[in-house]
């Protein structure tokens, strides 16, 4: 007959193919565990994960607030780490396999730091154990020659500790909840990779399923088009590795503006910047996100000047770059071959934002917008009247925004 730890496995198990987050899965666990008669106090969950940022990620529960704790450590600082003394790290150096402890016995407690810790909290017990997973990163080679995978602990402030049978199930436990652990991580990092270099609004689009070739959907968007000013001649004057530097410098300065205003950059496009920023009648209105598009754009010029003073005392060419915006309907979705799609937005509405764009040399001005766009904005700008447009049969309507 199944016990308690068997029926946790299995629920356990049923969860790594569910879609519930990895703090849902925690969460019922230890809500499992108590229910089940079993005397937990604290749980800490810690594990490597493959990430171009992070290096380490933790879930610490604690019984008597019902609360989950998560943190991180970024790569840098574990660059920095050596020798530590933690019974995490000493099981996942290989040098034990799992660690218990009687909290109430000072030798014991005098083990590792952490233990005196727990002591004073009054925990009495503690069991550790973990599982070898994932991908060797080198940058835990200090560690370990073969530090990864995850390690759990379980404590409990039980007079008496924790029983035999305790330590048993709970050992009995930590493999499926590894497998949890394991593919919950998997979907954080294709989730971060899909927003890194597809956008947050996109990758949510590809998570979701749309993922063939010719899926896509009308949207209505405000749309903003920049482009670096003089880079051939800056490709020629400078370095490559200069020259990729200031490309960056520039993205930094629009990019960065446009997702800090709820903006979604949707294509790198040699030195130009394609971004859209979607409506919503309740959560981003037309006026509202005319409004951000705006504010993005004049942000991204600020940032430029204080990036120019910085870089003209570094004898660098100072960044100079043209802004168009613009409203319309865009086919968004995806495009290409069956082995090769991108997910982009396309139509006339962003033709018409580049043409925008490309009007910021001829007329000196060097944020400007079409007046479907101004129409919706509640900035007001300056009339610059019509202009021809090419590739278009009718007059656009311009107007100029200050850049500050």
């Amino acid at each position: 007959m199944a016990d308690l730890f068997d029926n946790i496995s299995k629920w356990l198990l049923d969860q790594a193919l569910s879609d519930d987050d990895i703090e849902q899965t925690m969460r019922g666990l230890c809500n499992r565990l108590v229910d089940g008669g079993i005397p937990l106090a604290r749980v800490s969950v810690g594990r490597t994960i493959l990430h171009p940022v992070i290096g380490l990620k933790d879930m610490q529960w604690d019984r008597e607030t019902g609360q989950i704790e998560t943190s991180t450590m970024s790569r840098s600082v574990i660059r920095e780490l050596h020798n530590v003394n933690a019974p995490f790290a000493t099981m996942s150096r290989g040098e034990e396999d799992n660690i218990t402890a009687d909290l109430r016995d000072p030798e014991q407690v005098a083990r590792y730091p952490l233990f005196a810790d727990l002591a004073a909290r009054g925990i009495t017990g503690y069991m550790a154990a973990g599982r070898v997973y994932g991908t060797y990163q080198d940058i835990f080679k200090p560690l370990s020659e073969n530090f990864r995978g995850g390690s759990v602990s379980f404590s409990t402030k039980r007079f008496s500790g924790f029983s035999q049978s305790d330590l048993d199930g709970l050992e009995r436990l930590i493999t499926p909840l590894c497998i949890c652990l394991r593919l919950a991580d998997e979907r954080f990092v294709a989730t971060e990779i899909l927003e890194t270099y597809l956008g947050r609004i996109t990758g949510k689009q590809v998570l979701k399923g749309q993922i063939e070739r010719g899926d896509g959907r009308q949207i209505e968007c405000a749309l903003l088009y920049s482009d670096l000013r003089g880079s051939v001649a800056l490709s020629q004057s400078l370095d490559s590795q200069t020259y990729l530097d200031t490309v960056n410098a520039y993205f930094d300065c629009t990019a960065t503006a446009i997702e800090e205003h709820g903006g979604e950059v949707l294509k790198f496009i040699g030195d130009g910047v394609l971004a859209i920023f979607p409506f919503d009648d309740a959560t981003r209105p037309r006026a509202n996100m005319c409004a951000a598009a705006l504010s993005s754009a004049q942000e991204a010029f600020a940032r430029a000047e204080h990036a120019n003073t910085m870089r003209v005392k570094a004898d660098l060419p100072p960044l100079h770059f043209g802004i168009g915006l613009h409203v319309g309907t865009v086919i968004y979705g995806n495009v290409g071959t069956a082995r090769r799609l991108d997910f982009t937005a396309t139509g006339p509405a962003v033709g018409l934002a580049s043409r925008c764009e490309a009007m910021t040399r001829d007329l000196d001005k060097p944020l400007l917008a079409t007046g479907a766009f101004a129409a919706l904005c509640p900035v007001q700008g300056t009339d610059l009247g019509t202009h021809e447009m090419r590739g278009f049969d009718d007059p656009v309507a311009l107007v100029s925004y200050p850049v500050a």
